[in-house]
């Protein structure tokens, strides 16, 4: 039977919390505590920040100092490094005003305490006594050989393990589903899914290892950093004791457990038995979508609530993807618990707490939605915290959005006196919101200091980046409303309600300018654009969690306002062909027309000798080298209209990236099916001929 771990709240001041803290930790060991605190302690301290630095670590009590700041995501973070027996002690001021974010949190403590007896709150003045020590000791999830499990893994006669000892049926049943996409049938991918401290990394391990004692060469291991993927080398590691192991690879025998990041293997030629792909709802859709095609046996992990961000959205994203590409795809879901107890109270706190276990309203009770019974609604936050229901549907709805959702975008939108939130309802139930920020209205001596590059400011990310980087010198002064996050319930997308929230909202909001910025893609952009809104800027450099460039939309809401959105237009269309054969040589061609297509036509003149190299070219009396600026400028053009998109998809790949992009002929034949540079050409001679007819 495994023992409670327990939460044991203090509400007073600094020096009685410290006090109380070391009388009821007396009997603990000091090596295997840690402190997040701004105090000094005669253990582990550090700030609350650096929570993650422990992650994968076990300690037999954590005291995590909110006197004066409360991390959601820290605390979320640290909650699962408690082993089973052990206790968490959180410092609270007593009698402080607290923010709507803290109310909530006290007001689920009291709930708890009444309701859990390993849930514990003192106040200054009340007695303190010394806790038990933990006697369980520390968890084994793998046990050696000469071990009697009743569930033991045989592993091959040659094996130096003689049993896997699975400590639940669930993860023995998640290493068995592991080892069938191998052992099966060719394109059956496996979503593996796990709360938190489900053992869910370590099967993927385990898994690993008995792949390679059965003779299999390759195993990949990918995930958003090797760090991320470390607990599945630690689990293979200790099933392979005498293989040569370096940070991110296990090698044995000539086979091998190798980590590659997703972008550098979705450009390698790493062959796979099998590959894993640890966390897989922080990656790229788009990524995984091309993992999915170049790896026949594939295993995508996620964990469904945590620090991690979630997966709760994952499957519900990447099914589609998956019906289509892999039908026969399965689905297993770890919950048993092997870190601690399977109805563990501080588990269940930090989810109640947190809101992990947020979900949105169940698809039956809005199915039938359709926007003339939906209405738009400003939500009071004072209100919200007092409605369960609301706040549960309210961020259900953005975790399974968005899967950087993290407890710290509650506290935000809780306490933040600049952030805004809107919803739109069906029969009282949340469908749709989004989150706005306030920016803008800096000072003109601010705003020439973060045009000229000597300042950086927390946020106003609109205003700082039209300044900084479009160089539109007036943009501080102005004020701007930042969609943060909008979300539609699955259920109603494709009915018009988010094109109706937005609608609503432009005609609610007080400011110059309504804007956004997310990571491009198709779909996205077009939501923006038919809802107003214009492109006006594109990020350099790809973000590193999304794989994606930045996008920013804005629309003008005063004349001020259209000032400015016309002339951020006009900056980013005449930047925008220099753009395409420098910082975004290789952009998806695709994102690269629709862009253009967002842009007006261009009503500049061809002169006559362009026009005559032009058809010179097509007619194929005259060499590309030759006709090269003539043909940017008349593809640059051409890309704006609709006649450029009845050439074929082909046509139009070939006239982005030779002529816009400058791409080098070489890698454009390694994306063809031509076999050399002459049927290139003749093939970008007949796209230019189809335009100019």
């Amino acid at each position: 039977m495994m023992q409670q771990r327990q939460c044991i709240i203090l509400e007073g001041d600094a020096k009685w919390c410290q006090s109380s803290s070391q009388i009821l930790l007396e009997d603990f060991d000091n090596d295997n505590l840690l402190a997040l605190s701004n105090q000094s302690h005669n253990v582990l301290t550090l700030p609350q920040k650096q929570a993650q630095r422990h992650l994968g670590k076990e300690f037999d009590a954590v005291i995590f100092d909110a006197l004066d700041e409360f991390n959601p995501d820290s605390f979320g973070a640290i909650v699962g490094t408690v082993k089973q027996g052990g206790a968490i002690i959180i410092w609270l001021a007593l009698n402080k005003p607290t923010s709507l974010s803290m109310q909530r949190f006290m007001r689920v403590i009291t709930e708890f305490e009444q309701q859990h007896k390993h849930f514990t709150v003192v106040q200054q003045g009340q007695t303190i006594t010394k806790l038990p020590t933990n006697q369980w000791g520390r968890t084994r999830l793998i046990h050696g050989a000469g071990s009697e499990s009743k569930q033991g893994f045989k592993s091959i006669e040659s094996d130096p393990i003689d049993f896997i000892d699975f400590l639940t049926d669930d993860q023995q049943n998640a290493v068995a589903a592991i080892l069938k996409v191998v052992h099966g049938h060719r394109r059956r991918p496996l979503v593996l899914s796990a709360d938190r401290g489900r053992g869910k990394s370590a099967s993927l391990g385990i898994a690993a290892a008995q792949l390679l004692l059965e003779g299999k060469q390759q195993i990949l291991v990918t995930a958003p950093s090797l760090a991320t993927a470390n607990t599945v080398f630690e689990h293979a590691q200790r099933l392979l004791p005498n293989a040569d192991t370096s940070s991110g690879l296990i090698s044995v025998n000539n086979a091998e457990i190798r980590f590659v990041a997703p972008d550098a293997l979705i450009e390698s030629d790493h062959k796979a038995d099998l590959l894993l792909v640890d966390e897989a709802a922080a990656i790229p859709a788009s990524m995984l979508e091309k993992l999915l095609q170049k790896y026949s046996r594939v295993v995508f992990s996620t964990t469904l609530h945590g620090y991690e961000g979630t997966g709760q959205g994952f499957t519900v994203r990447f099914q589609k993807t998956l019906d289509e590409q892999t039908p026969n795809w399965h689905h297993y879901r770890m919950k048993i618990p092997i870190r601690w107890s399977e109805n563990d109270s501080l588990e269940a706190f930090s989810f109640e707490s947190l809101l992990l276990n947020a979900t949105p309203v169940n698809d039956k009770l809005i199915s039938d939605a359709q926007i003339e019974q939906c209405h738009f609604e400003y939500v009071d936050r004072q209100a919200l915290i007092n409605n369960e229901q609301d706040l549960q549907e309210l961020f259900g709805l953005m975790v399974l959005a968005h899967y950087r959702t993290r407890p710290s975008d509650l506290q935000m939108m809780l306490d933040r006196d600049d952030v805004t939130v809107y919803v739109m309802r069906y029969k009282g139930h949340i469908v749709a919101s989004a989150w706005l920020v306030k920016e803008g209205l800096l000072d003109e001596e601010l705003s020439s200091a973060i045009f000229s590059g000597q300042r950086r400011l927390k946020g106003h990310l609109l205003p700082q980046s039209l300044l900084a980087h479009a160089g539109i010198a007036n943009a501080g002064g102005l004020s701007y409303q930042r969609i943060i996050r909008i979300a539609t319930h699955p259920i109603v997308q494709q009915r018009g309600i988010a094109k109706v929230l937005l609608k609503k909202i432009d005609a609610h909001v007080d400011s110059d300018i309504l804007g956004s910025s997310f990571a491009a893609s198709d779909d996205v952009i077009n939501f923006w654009a038919q809802s107003g809104f214009s492109a006006v800027r594109l990020g350099i450099h790809k973000d590193d969690v999304s794989g994606s460039h930045a996008i920013m939309m804005l629309k003008a809401r005063s004349q001020a306002g259209q000032r400015l959105v016309d002339d951020s237009i006009n900056r980013f269309q005449q930047h925008w062909p220099q753009l395409l054969h420098s910082q975004f040589k290789y952009l998806d061609a695709d994102l690269v027309i629709q862009l253009s297509q967002l842009f007006p036509e261009y009503d500049g003149k061809l002169s006559q000798w362009d026009e005559q190299e032009i058809q010179a070219f097509s007619d194929g009396s005259r060499g590309y080298e030759f006709s090269q600026i003539a043909l940017c400028k008349f593809i640059s053009s051409s890309i704006r209209t609709v006649d450029f998109l009845l050439l074929s998809n082909e046509q139009q790949q070939l006239c982005v990236m030779i002529v816009l992009q400058q791409r080098d002929w070489t890698g454009v034949l390694k994306q063809s099916e031509y076999t050399g540079k002459s049927q290139l050409t003749k093939a970008l001679r007949d796209a230019v001929s189809d335009l100019c007819t």
